[in-house]
């Protein structure tokens, strides 16, 4: 990824004119960004919408948490940290403000009034002081410069609960996938599902990490994904009882279990998908039965998917499997360890913990994921096991069945390679 500018759009055949889907290569339709941001408009119609790019991080790819820092691109088509996007009520087009060159930036993205950064205070002060709101989404810098050519407009960074009403906006809007995202998460799926065959097949214990960590993003790219969502979870033994283990660095211990938690990125759109394997392709009895419970949980939640579910009762639904049979000591939700607790799942989209509304009825076009686990660090090892799913009208699709989850399966998987 390149931090500075991440563009979101196709780099094939796009044009104002029209457009064409590749269904080996699908992308967003410059067409669709014109819409994202008149339904932004039309939401926060009596005013000026101003947002700006922030930072992106190296190591926090695909991080968003309801942090949305990838707004910007997904109004836009592109991101560059500091650029500026106004939508004044009134006008067709947007205005871009970009550190970057502006005939790049027209040229990559088809936004047409595209102006040096430094132009926007001289903007401001023709166009500002006859607003009389402005939503804005933009540093404290950026604000004080609206404020000072236009002191008598109602600048509003935030709402009467404290939100932002452009973040607020956004996080609805991007909840819910178009059939062109859609699209580029299945590759997405695709390809990480591709990736854990493949670390099933290439997994010994006496390895390291890396070498699977390796053989599975080697695959992203073989797939034709543009490489990883977010950085690789390679945990064996032990450290698949950490959350969030990146160091992907020690030996895969024997007669114990590793803990993949990847996803392949596909023009920005991400995927997350973690499977926990045998390190020498069988399951010990006690692994079998912390295995069985956390997929039967995963399956009770599943049972119940469906537009109008809300992810608290996913929760209560698997949660129920592993009190009913008794483990809850090291479960993902009851462990008194608390640094192994986490929540079911999380929506999936230009991030890996994607902007969406957590407590609200899932709707179609959602893209969730369903990840119980179980982490015995008395024992050394941790399960986890997470599905990403498309919300239907009629239920769900799952798009990691091609990753298998079964014990049967896996074990299968892993016999035929040692042959």
């Amino acid at each position: 990824m390149n931090i500075q500018r991440r563009l979101l759009i196709g780099a094939f055949g796009v044009s104002l004119l029209g457009f064409v889907q590749d269904a080996a290569r699908p992308t967003i339709p410059l067409s669709e960004y014109v819409q994202r941001r008149a339904r932004l408009m039309e939401a926060l119609s009596d005013g000026i919408v101003v947002m700006e790019a922030e930072k992106l991080f190296a190591g926090m790819e695909g991080i968003d948490a309801n942090t949305p820092r990838y707004d910007y691109g997904y109004l836009a088509g592109y991101h560059a940290a500091g650029d500026l996007l106004v939508l004044v009520p009134g006008e067709k087009e947007a205005f871009v403000f970009t550190v970057e060159d502006p005939e790049k930036i027209r040229e990559e993205t088809g936004l047409e009034h595209v102006l040096p950064r430094e132009e926007f205070e001289t903007f401001a002060k023709d166009v500002f002081p006859a607003a009389r709101v402005v939503h804005a989404r933009a540093r404290a810098t950026t604000r004080k410069a609206i404020e000072a050519v236009a002191p008598d407009v109602e600048l509003r960074a935030t709402d009467e609960r404290g939100r932002n009403p452009i973040a607020d906006q956004l996080a609805r809007m991007r909840t819910v996938k178009s059939p062109a995202e859609i699209l580029m998460m299945k590759k997405a799926a695709e390809g990480t599902n591709a990736a854990h065959r493949a670390a099933m097949v290439a997994c010994r214990s006496g390895m390291s990490e890396g070498e699977l960590q390796k053989a599975i993003e080697d695959t992203f790219r073989q797939q034709g994904c543009d490489g990883v969502a977010f950085p690789s979870i390679v945990g064996a033994g032990k450290n698949g009882t950490i959350l969030h283990y990146s160091k992907n660095s020690a030996v895969l211990p024997a007669d114990s279990l590793v803990v993949m938690d990847v996803g392949a990125s596909y023009r920005g759109y991400a995927s997350d998908i973690t499977r926990t394997i045998p390190t020498d392709g069988v399951f010990g009895k006690e692994q079998r039965e912390a295995y069985e419970c956390a997929l039967e949980a995963q399956k009770a939640a599943e049972r119940i998917l469906k537009p109008g579910v809300s992810f608290r009762e996913l929760e209560a639904a698997a949660q129920g499997v592993f009190k009913a049979r008794g483990l809850t000591k090291w479960s993902y939700a009851h462990s008194r360890d608390w640094s192994v607790r986490h929540g079911l799942g999380h929506f999936v989209g230009l991030a890996v913990h994607d902007s969406g509304l957590p407590f609200a009825p899932l709707e179609p076009g959602c893209v969730i994921t369903i990840e119980p686990g179980y982490y015995d660090k008395d024992a050394g090892w941790g399960i986890r096991i997470e599905d990403i799913y498309l919300v239907t009208a009629e239920g769900f699709e799952r798009w990691s069945s091609g990753a298998p989850r079964e014990i049967e399966e896996i074990e299968k998987v892993m016999k035929e390679a040692r042959k």
